[in-house]
């Protein structure tokens, strides 16, 4: 069978006309499902011979067998991710690699053609059509097609009552979200088609744009084709059965057991489920706001705790993450790529590899650190106002952050149950001659059972403006050890390289750098500044003119590794800082860093013996610190190596973790 396939796809030109007329490319996205995709590969070649075929693996540069599975086909034009993007990430990347003018098919990797799908792409060269599906019969399964693969427009009291299971009693009644009978084919579908096999218009896909990637699974078709409508585009389903779908018990809004054909593991399949319930929060967001969602999160958490078949369910998953060890919970708003979000991130990870059972409960959305977070750390999206969390019995303790979502969590939640502590981090960056906290949130905070800060330096400062209580606990930020950094040479006559990486906003001073720098233009530097923010557009086009070859703003960096990989020296002008964690990843490459004199930064940079210390946080004193830097460039060698020692010892993420489990115990005891 496979020299069969591969003769059929080596067969075709890219950009073979469909039967229809028009170009397509037969899309498939796989996720560790090698057997699925093979045969699904099979069924194309045997009903769609001349479409191009790409494939996205995306199951990431440890799974074995990728570049095997590939060789055995090399008339398919394969994509191998060296991460698991997300599915609807993966896409748009593979739809960057087929030719513009192309319709696209995408099929689930479990998917089998059983048909050439003539109706479907006859439809969809109907005038303002964006995309069709034809019916689709899951594998297996006695009696006519699941047409039930078009679904009505979802709601909040459709969207509890498919969680409940009741959708298909209730099939006649506006509550649910199943239509009472086939659409008919001339009428768009007022809620969205399944995304098994779905063929999509490029002309639409071109206007509305990619899928979007905050999804990251589940609801990313269902987000696309809602936007397609609101541009005007229909939206159809063929009356063909054209497909069978390899997966009898396919994702609904109640039991995921899949996601876009992968073979799911137990481990993967809590996630799937959370990751499920958070996007279709995520869907209703977008259409109703925020509140729609957030009834949708707590009523769904009220259901797995009263209707009979949930409890089971939940009762099983909360068994396997019982270890014994006490519960952890972190809080956080959005896992985005913060400081603050990234330490929560790797102390999740590292308590997880030690064996603590930890969730990660985002009070807002997921983000795009999803998909840095094991499948063994449990992440949920809950409002704050309905603190549940499912955790093994036994003691538990709470660490959240200093926002008012997440200090509301903690204080319901620490009510809620016996055993319970309350571990306060706070990142925000104190304030020397004002309070950051209000009355009511102080004390709020201060019935925690500990404060952890960053640094004694920022105990002090919070305690000028707040009357925080409590028992304190000192647990600087950490960041993975690399190996043993390299010498960084330079050509000859090439000159210093200054990086600096943030947010772009005005407190982070990147226009104080750039002043600083216009009075040292006699000497041999260039500035690359990496990251976006809300005023990156106004702050770039403070740059003066004669600058602008040397001064290079770059946008966002997909994590600190690009933008650090040529740096001599890291710039942190920032007036207002915490803990900075950039500079622990320059110290981790052994780049020397110079920062402004706020907060920690001084104890982090040893007071100077490891790293540059810029005091007071003015334009002057950063040009007299450069230039002297400059003027030295030989002994940044040495400053680096002791940037480098100095994490080692103090700002591992194994020593961040180390006194976080002390003050856990602390406080359980």
């Amino acid at each position: 069978m496979t020299r069969e396939l591969d003769r059929a796809y080596l067969k075709r030109p890219v950009g073979t006309l469909t039967r229809s007329g028009r170009p397509m490319v037969v899309m498939i996205v796989t996720y560790k499902s090698h057997d699925l995709v093979e045969q699904c590969l099979a069924s194309v070649a045997e009903h769609l011979p001349e479409l191009p075929v790409y494939v996205y693996e995306n199951s990431g540069d440890g799974y074995p067998g990728r570049h095997e599975l590939a060789a055995r086909h090399p008339g398919v034009h394969w994509v191998l991710g060296p991460i698991n993007l997300g599915f609807g990430a993966a896409f748009n990347a593979l739809v960057e690699h087929t030719p513009s003018d192309t319709d696209l098919l995408l099929l689930n990797a479990d998917a089998r053609l059983q048909g050439p799908l003539n109706r479907t792409r006859e439809l969809l060269r109907q005038p303002g059509v964006a995309a069709v599906s034809p019916l689709v019969r899951d594998k297996g399964a006695p009696g006519p097609a699941r047409w039930d693969i078009a679904t009505r427009r979802r709601t909040l009291s459709r969207a509890l009552v498919a969680s409940a299971g009741y959708s298909a009693a209730l099939r006649r009644t506006p509550i649910s979200h199943l239509y009472s009978r086939q659409p008919a084919e001339s009428k768009s579908i007022d809620g969205y088609l399944g995304g098994a096999c779905l063929a999509i218009n490029r002309a639409a896909w071109n206007e509305i744009g990619g899928m979007d990637e905050e999804f990251f699974l589940y609801g990313e078709e269902t987000d696309w084709q809602d936007r397609a409508k609101s541009a005007g585009w229909r939206i159809l389903l063929a009356d063909e059965l054209e497909i069978e779908h390899g997966n009898p018990a396919a994702p609904t809004d109640s039991e995921p057991d899949s996601a876009h054909g992968a073979a799911v593991p137990t481990v993967e399949r809590y996630r799937n489920r959370d990751l499920l319930r958070a996007n279709i929060a995520l869907l209703l967001e977008r259409e109703y706001g925020v509140h729609h969602a957030d009834v949708y999160l707590a009523g769904t958490s009220l259901l797995d705790r009263l209707q009979r078949s949930k409890r089971d369910t939940r009762k099983r998953a909360i068994a396997v993450r019982g270890t014994g060890k006490p519960s952890i919970v972190i809080t956080t708003n959005r896992l985005v790529y913060g400081g603050a979000e990234r330490q929560k991130s790797l102390l999740a990870t590292e308590l997880d590899r030690r064996g603590y059972p930890v969730t990660i409960v985002c009070m807002q959305r997921f983000g795009p650190m999803i998909k840095e977070i094991p499948h063994s750390v449990r992440v949920v999206r809950q409002p704050w106002w309905a603190p549940a969390v499912d955790m093994p019995e036994g003691p538990a303790v709470l660490i959240s952050g200093d926002t008012n979502t997440e200090t509301g969590f903690a204080t319901l939640w620490r009510a809620a149950g016996r055993g319970r502590r309350w571990l306060v981090a706070p990142h925000i960056p104190p304030e020397a001659d004002r309070p950051i906290y209000s009355r009511p949130l102080t004390a709020a905070m201060s019935r925690a059972d500990g404060i952890v800060v960053l640094a004694r330096r920022q105990w002090d400062m919070l305690g000028v403006h707040h009357r925080l209580k409590g028992r304190m606990f000192v647990a600087p930020n950490g960041v993975a050890m690399m190996a043993k950094p390299s010498r960084r040479t330079r050509a000859a006559g090439e000159p210093l390289h200054l990086v600096m990486l943030s947010r772009i906003v005005e407190h982070k001073n990147p226009h104080l750098l750039i002043e600083a720098l216009a009075g040292l233009a006699h000497l041999p530097w260039r500035l690359s500044i990496f990251g976006d923010g809300p005023d990156r557009e106004r702050l770039e086009a403070r740059t003066p003119v004669e600058l602008r070859d040397r001064v290079l703003w770059h946008g966002w960096s997909a994590g600190p590794g690009p933008a650090l990989a040529q740096a001599d020296l890291l710039c942190v002008p920032s007036r207002s800082e915490a803990f900075p964690l950039v500079i622990l990843e320059a110290m981790a490459r052994g780049i020397p860093v110079a920062a402004s004199a706020v907060c920690a930064v001084p104890e982090m940079l040893d007071f100077g013996s490891a790293g540059f210390v810029v005091d007071p946080v003015s334009m002057p004193a950063w040009r007299a610190r450069l230039a002297d830097i400059l003027a030295d460039p030989d002994a940044l060698q040495s400053i680096g190596w002791r940037g480098y020692e100095r994490l080692r010892a103090h700002y591992t993420v194994e020593a961040m973790a180390n006194a976080y489990v002390e003050a856990i115990n602390a406080v359980i005891s």
